[in-house]
């Protein structure tokens, strides 16, 4: 394997992967919505240029915590020849588009920031054991199993990460960012499928299974998302729609992601193709006039989800 080809195998394995994910017509619909909130981005900072530190800051933070939550690298260190290179490609391609909007609205010197990701794969990785955040998971049902491995997967950073949208509630955009982050983080929590006997001890059908995760989902964003957006709304009460929408489109796009989980519900197994979607539905969720596709989304998914969810309650050879 040549050096170009080995930096970029991971390059390809996601554009392979999305090829395989969605139809043409999907990836049409992904690059126009991703060029909306390009655009939407780039009139942020032309407007204001200290939208330009926000969101360059933002994208290095965004990729650091992926790579941070990677769960495939020691495969890719033994079995990819150039795994750091592989993925400082793969980095540089996510950040690439955001470079282009800062050095076309003429912030070149904030430009350098997100460049930095290129340097992630050779940073350590921090593997802590343990149980962590325990004061906040006794505050989870139990029957919520994913919200309890979320903080137990980005404790004690999520929790620093919310404190900080709190405490920047005077800023016109970090806050809404910031939340958005953690939103992500809340629907990578729904790919992992519980065993079938977990389903059988929740509820007595899908119809309740379905509404107890839903209205614990909601809740959980609830105690997430209100404080951060009443607080942005406090100091700048013109923005309320802006926040308002924001809000909504986040409690749709959690409950789309747990709605999608158990419409490809399998015991025990690892959904890690529910993330194109969900992704695809957050750039919807963020775009103005657009924010109903995931509405739409999660109302075509739920059928499915009671569909699947039936063979495993009523179906005695699952």
């Amino acid at each position: 394997m040549s050096r170009l080809a080995g930096a970029t195998v991971l390059l390809r394995l996601r554009l392979w992967q999305l090829r395989r994910v969605f139809p043409a017509y999907s990836v049409v619909l992904l690059a126009l919505a991703s060029v909306g909130v390009l655009g939407l981005i780039h009139r942020a900072v032309v407007h204001d240029a200290v939208n330009a530190v926000y969101t360059a800051g933002g994208a290095l933070l965004v990729v650091l915590g992926l790579h941070q939550q990677r769960r495939d690298l020691h495969f890719l260190h033994r079995h990819v020849p150039q795994a750091r290179q592989a993925m400082a490609v793969e980095y540089g391609a996510l950040v690439l588009p955001i470079l282009l909007v800062l050095l076309l609205a003429g912030s070149w010197p904030v430009a350098v920031v997100p460049i930095v990701v290129v340097a992630l794969p050779w940073l350590p990785v921090v593997r802590s054991t343990g149980v962590r955040g325990r004061w906040l998971r006794q505050g989870i049902p139990a029957r919520l199993f994913e919200w309890r491995g979320l903080v137990q997967a980005t404790h004690p950073w999520g929790l620093v990460l919310w404190l900080a949208a709190l405490t920047s509630c005077w800023l016109p955009v970090l806050p809404l960012f910031l939340l958005g982050i953690i939103v992500l983080w809340a629907t990578s929590a729904q790919e992992q499928c519980e065993p079938r006997a977990m389903l059988l001890a929740t509820a007595e059908d899908a119809r309740s299974f379905l509404r107890t995760k839903l209205w614990g989902a909601i809740r959980l964003m609830a105690v997430v998302l209100l404080p951060v957006l009443a607080g942005a709304t406090f100091f700048h009460p013109g923005w309320w729609w802006v926040h308002a929408g924001f809000g909504l489109g986040m409690w749709v796009l959690v409950a789309y992601a747990v709605v999608l989980k158990y419409a490809n519900y399998r015991p025990l197994a690892r959904l890690e193709a529910n993330s194109a979607n969900v992704a695809v539905a957050a750039l919807f969720s963020i775009l103005p006039g657009l924010s109903v596709v995931p509405l739409v989304m999660l109302f075509t998914e739920m059928p499915k989800a009671r569909a699947n969810l039936n063979a495993y309650f009523h179906d005695h050879r699952c």
